[in-house]
């Protein structure tokens, strides 16, 4: 009997959805057919059978959200029994909560002196908000307050104002969790360069763009510098011996981080074809887990919006990364005199607990120095 898991999509997936399935119990299934779509905080992903032979048991229906790792059915044959499998509860809205602080156009009601049903979550929502607990009534099991109930209050509280309470999606409480605690956790210092722009702007290849060009250069310069794809493990750093580079993409609602696998192996072509494929499907939502998983480095390119420097907050548990800016033009000194020129800059952002200053900055030196000779990177 084959168990069908509910997989993690990326680093902060704790939990996902199950959209739909497209198969029955009792009906015969392939290995790699697909079997249903569940919703994480990030993508869409496409669960498929791991092996072949009849679905026998759906544990996970549809709109259920459960923890990542657990079972969500078996496949097998008719005359093998069913492994019992421990009962996971429903994850429901009372775990998660809005963030949004308080607003002065909000209502303040005075504050609850009387003890009422309500959960930590409920109580911390209503008195960032000034909801008088004892005003409400509770839909939760034997009438306590939910979250939800003080969110209808709060939205009832705005009804006459013109702010709108706009709860965040799963992806940004997801983004605003991982940020927060990478910020928090990873004592971050940042380095900041500009490279020789000219031979990424004139020589590149037909169909190559300059994300390509730094999704490889940064496959090389990692391939020299181990250390700086390096993950803390309790004491020790953990060193994946693959050189796989997350992009931080822009989606509807919020970020995801498609992986290029191998980036220090593939030629810019291959790397191309990747990345369009990859960026197509974060942005349909249509991700595997494994495509959103695994980077030891990632980069972050604002350089299209005319941006010319930023920094980035590390994307945990990695140890650093790469935020581009825009080519410009400007005027630079070469051999005493100031000719025109054309520049992008280069700001490392680094975990301190994993690497030091100076192997940081020989890093970004020989990543400046691959950007600088578009012919390293064929």
């Amino acid at each position: 009997m084959t168990p069908i898991v509910l997989p993690k999509s990326g680093f902060s997936s704790e939990a996902s959805t199950v959209i739909g399935w497209s198969v029955a119990e009792g009906d015969r299934v392939e290995e790699g057919q697909l079997l249903c779509e569940v919703e994480t905080e990030k993508t869409t992903i496409e669960i498929t059978a791991p092996a072949s032979g009849l679905l026998r048991k759906i544990l996970i229906h549809e709109g259920e959200k459960r923890p990542v790792g657990v079972t969500m059915g078996f496949i097998g044959e008719a005359d093998e029994p069913i492994p019992e499998v421990e009962d996971t509860p429903s994850i429901t809205p009372e775990t998660s909560q809005i963030s949004t602080a308080p607003t002065p156009s909000a209502r303040p009601r005075r504050a609850a002196t009387g003890r009422v049903r309500a959960s930590p979550a409920a109580r911390k929502l209503a008195a960032e908000h000034g909801i008088d607990l004892t005003e409400l009534s509770g839909s939760g099991p034997g009438g306590a307050i939910t979250t939800g109930d003080v969110e209808r209050a709060v939205e009832a509280s705005l009804a006459d104002s013109d702010i709108e309470l706009v709860p965040m999606s799963s992806m940004r409480r997801a983004i605003a969790r991982m940020t927060q605690e990478s910020f928090q956790n990873a004592p971050h210092f940042y380095l900041t360069l500009e490279a020789d722009a000219a031979s990424l702007s004139d020589d590149r290849p037909e169909g190559i763009s300059v994300t390509h060009c730094l999704v490889k250069a940064a496959g090389l310069a990692l391939r020299e510098f181990p250390q700086m794809r390096a993950q803390i493990e309790g004491d020790a750093f953990a060193i994946p011996h693959a050189v796989n580079v997350g992009l931080i993409t822009a989606v509807e609602d919020g970020l995801v981080v498609p992986v290029i696998r191998d980036a220090d192996q593939r030629s810019l072509a291959e790397i191309a074809e990747t990345v369009r494929s990859l960026v197509d499907g974060a942005r349909s939502g249509k991700l595997s887990a494994d495509d959103a998983s695994g980077a030891g480095f990632s980069i972050t390119n604002l350089g299209m919006y005319d941006i010319e420097t930023f920094h980035a907050i590390i994307h945990a548990p990695e140890a650093a990364i790469l935020a581009v800016g825009a080519i410009t033009e400007k005027p630079v000194v070469k051999d005493g005199q100031v000719v025109p020129g054309v520049r992008m800059a280069l700001t490392l952002s680094c975990d301190h607990r994993v690497v030091d200053g100076v192997i940081a900055a020989q890093f970004l030196g020989r990543l400046k120095q691959l950007l600088e000779d578009i012919s390293a990177l064929e």
